[in-house]
Formats: C-alpha cells, sequence, structure tokens
C-alpha cells in the first residue's frame, strides 16, 4: 500500500505539542505530509501481501486471497461468505483507487459484489489495464492482479497506527474513535479525538497503554480482544522493522470482532539486509510493482523525490531548506510540482538527473534551484548547474538562489553563463523571498503563454 496521503507521521508530532496550536501548525504541516516517508526510505507492501503478513501474526483480517485472472477470482469467491458482500480490489502501488478509473472505461479500481460471476466481470476490466488515481503517473498503473476477499459488516470504524514518532523519539500508538475517514480530515475537524501515546523499546507495549487505547477507543466490551490484538500488530511493527503499521479502519461487526479492514505497512529501507522475507516478497510479487519512473530514476541517482500537483519545479540540497522553499511557493501565490532533495553533496550527473526529471515533468513551468553552500562552496555548485544544464536539453527557464560561501561568485557565473547563450534560461535571486517571486512570475507568464 502506498502511504503517500497519510499523516501518521505529522499526527505525532501535532498531538504532542498543546492542543491549542494543533490547528495553526496543522495547516503549514499538512501541506508536506505527502513527503514524510520519504526522510526515512521505506519500501512498500501491496495490500495482499501485507494481510498475508497480518495472519502470520494473528491479527485478524478478512478471509480472501489474491488472483490473477477473472476465473482464478471467481474461484477464490466462491470460498468466501458473500453475507457481508465480495470486495475486489486492484493491486498497485497507489492510493485512490477506488476512485480511479481503468483503462478499460471502468470506474473505480475497488468494487463491492454479490456474486463470484459479478466478481470475474469485473475482473475482466480491471486486469491487464492501466489504472489512473490521483496518485499515479499520468499514463497509470498496469494491474496483474486482483485481491478478492469477503466484506465485513461494520458497526463501527476507528483509526489505529503504530509508527515512529519523531518527537519522543520512540515507537508511538496513534488511535482515533473516528476511523474510515483520512485522518488529515479528522486532525482538522476534531483533533481532541486523537491520541498520541509513546512507548518505552525496552518495556514495549504495556497493560497501561494498551487499556488506555481501548478506553479512548470505547472497546471496554471487548477489551481482551483488543489487548491481544494490539499485542499482535505491536509484536509486527517491531519485527519487521517498519516505520508504519496504519489500520483504518480497525472495525468491530455485530459479533463484535475486530477486524483490520485496510493495512498500511511500511518498511524501513535500511533493514532490508535482515528482512530477506520481506525483499523477497517485493522480488517474487505477482502483482505489478510499477511506480512513478520518476521515482525510480531519482533513487537509482541518489535522489529524494516525490511529484507533486504543482506547476514551479524544486531542486534543493536539504529535506529541510526543501520544505521551507516549497512553503514559500504557495505563500506567494505558486504551487510546488515536486519534492527534490539533491543531498549536500551533489555531483553533476545528480544534477543532470534532476534536470532530467523535473524538464519531463508535464506541468512544470519553472525550475527553483535553492541551494546552501556549506561544506560544498557555491562556486562549485554553480559551475555543476552550468555542466548539467548543458548536458541536458533544457527547455524550462530556471530561477536560481544560491547562498553560502562563495555565493556571489556562484551568481556571477550564472549571470555570465546566462549572458553568453540562449539556450538556457537563468534568472538569479537575492534571497529565497525573491526566488519565489520570480519563479511565481514566470510560471504564471509561460502558463499564459
Amino acid at each position: 500500500m502506498n502511504p503517500k496521503n497519510s499523516l501518521f507521521q505529522v499526527i505525532s508530532y501535532c498531538a504532542l505539542i498543546k492542543q491549542k496550536d494543533l490547528k495553526q501548525m496543522f495547516n503549514r504541516i499538512t501541506r508536506l505530509a505527502a513527503l514524510q516517508h520519504k526522510v526515512v526510505k521505506c519500501f512498500d507492501l501491496h495490500e495482499y501481501q501485507s494481510k498475508d503478513l497480518m495472519r502470520g501474526f494473528n491479527v485478524r483480517v478478512q478471509k480472501g486471497a489474491i488472483a490473477l485472472n477473472a476465473d482464478d477470482a471467481a474461484k477464490v469467491a466462491k470460498t468466501l461468505d458473500p453475507s457481508g458482500g465480495l470486495i475486489l480490489k486492484s493491486q498497485v502501488h497507489a492510493g485512490g483507487r477506488g476512485k480511479g478509473t481503468l483503462s478499460s472505461g471502468l470506474k473505480g479500481g475497488v468494487k463491492i459484489c454479490k456474486t463470484p460471476e459479478e466478481v470475474a466481470n469485473y475482473t475482466k476490466q480491471m486486469i491487464g489495464y492501466k489504472l489512473v488515481t490521483h496518485q499515479t503517473p499520468k499514463e497509470g498503473l498496469q494491474v496483474n492482479a486482483v485481491l478478492v476477499h469477503e466484506g465485513v459488516d461494520i458497526v463501527r470504524q476507528l483509526y489505529l497506527a503504530f509508527i515512529l514518532d519523531r518527537n519522543s523519539q520512540k515507537p508511538a500508538i496513534v488511535a482515533s474513535i473516528n476511523g474510515g475517514m483520512e485522518i488529515e480530515e479528522v486532525a482538522k475537524t476534531d483533533p481532541n479525538s486523537i491520541i498520541v501515546l509513546p512507548i518505552d523499546i525496552n518495556t514495549g507495549l504495556t497493560d497501561q497503554i494498551a487499556n488506555k487505547v481501548v478506553d479512548t477507543l470505547q472497546l471496554q466490551s471487548v477489551r481482551q480482544q483488543a489487548v491481544e490484538q494490539l499485542r499482535n500488530l505491536y509484536k509486527m511493527f517491531i519485527s519487521l522493522d517498519a516505520t508504519q503499521v496504519e489500520i483504518n479502519p480497525w472495525a468491530t461487526d455485530p459479533k463484535n470482532q475486530l477486524f483490520c479492514i485496510d493495512a498500511k505497512i511500511n518498511v524501513d529501507d535500511n533493514a532490508k539486509f535482515r528482512q530477506k522475507q520481506l525483499v523477497d516478497l517485493r522480488k517474487t510479487s505477482v502483482a505489478s510493482e510499477q511506480v512513478d519512473p520518476h521515482e525510480e530514476l531519482a533513487l537509482a541517482a541518489g535522489l529524494n523525490y516525490v511529484a507533486l500537483d504543482g506547476n514551479i519545479g524544486c531542486m534543493v540540497n536539504g529535506a529541510g531548506l526543501a520544505m521551507a522553499t516549497m512553503d514559500i511557493i504557495k505563500l506567494y501565490g505558486g504551487e510546488p510540482a515536486n519534492f527534490l532533495d539533491v543531498g549536500g553533496g551533489a555531483n553533476v550527473e545528480q544534477v543532470k538527473t534532476a534536470f532530467e526529471i523535473l524538464n519531463s515533468h508535464p506541468r512544470v513551468e519553472t525550475i527553483l534551484i535553492n541551494i546552501f553552500g556549506g561544506i560544498m562552496k557555491c562556486n562549485i555548485i554553480a559551475e555543476g548547474i552550468i555542466k548539467a544544464a548543458q548536458l541536458v536539453d533544457l527547455k524550462t527557464p530556471l530561477v536560481v538562489r544560491l547562498t553560502g560561501t562563495n555565493s556571489q561568485q556562484g551568481a556571477k557565473m550564472l549571470d555570465e553563463f546566462a549572458k553568453s547563450q540562449t539556450k538556457v534560461s537563468i534568472t538569479t535571486a537575492t534571497d529565497l523571498d525573491d526566488a519565489a517571486q520570480k519563479s511565481v512570475k514566470i510560471a504564471h507568464t509561460s502558463k499564459k503563454n
């Protein structure tokens, strides 16, 4: 599952500050929610893989199985209890599947069916086609498999997540009685319903913490079951070196059974060496492993990149500076097209790759380069920008702000290069405000033309 729209790490910070400040903090932080998973690199699992893992840790999920064609999907459906509906889900690494569109013309990559025949019919319109959602590339992602599982007659929907909390530097539980909706919305409309409980890694999930979650979620009538499921989920979170285990919704049925209806699991990329089973899951996956090709290109070059919906490309060294750059673009009425952190020691090849990514972005009208020259001097950075721009057929105008060691020398080099040729448009800026305003103006002018 893809976590790009989840606010789980941001909420962990918000819920620990003073409640009166939460809404004010949320307005700024919510714009950056999609970037949090890039700060700690992780790899995603498909929903069918996540649920298989959860079964292995005795976490209750719906009965079901993966299918590679319509006949197999119908066979799986015939083994299931249809009383709560038969759920059919396309398996791709993207959120918003239910609201997506297949290249077959089918609306929605998630369907609630009544019969195995209906499951088979929809499967024929999913497998082999591309699903387009707000999180996929423009051309969509290939659907190679579908998950078929039982539906649950839901009585209550709750929110539950185990995360790594940056504020306390510990694992933490995030919980809310408002499940089944985006946690971002909960934070905006009912922040008091969200609790964040840090967990001491040495003592683990204590009875006190588990019971507090149970009481907060009003699960007193199924306390023993809820505590057992919480312990199993925490054991899985630790055992898998996970950065996130998000259950939304965690639901009860008419028999007071708790089910993990939808699961998102992310595993720390740095733990691959001891998570061979999970690495093998990616290698042997029967579902599509397609992702945004730009993200794959950036990953191979050692860049942190996340595509967004704006038209001002960003190339910055440092995640914090990148976020601040995006903020100030928004402040001056612009929309950032991406998050792209080239790191502190970016070389010509990395800058070239960054240019290739942003230059090919269909919506980017200008690229704002915001670099702080510390160990890497600004004149060296300017030289790298010039060389990379010459290697790429760069048609997108650049706005460059350099600050730090030899910044004036770097800016002079860029100005002289801009005057010496007409192929690459470069505008230097004196500070970040100046850079953001120039970028917004250029993007607006280019868009009009």
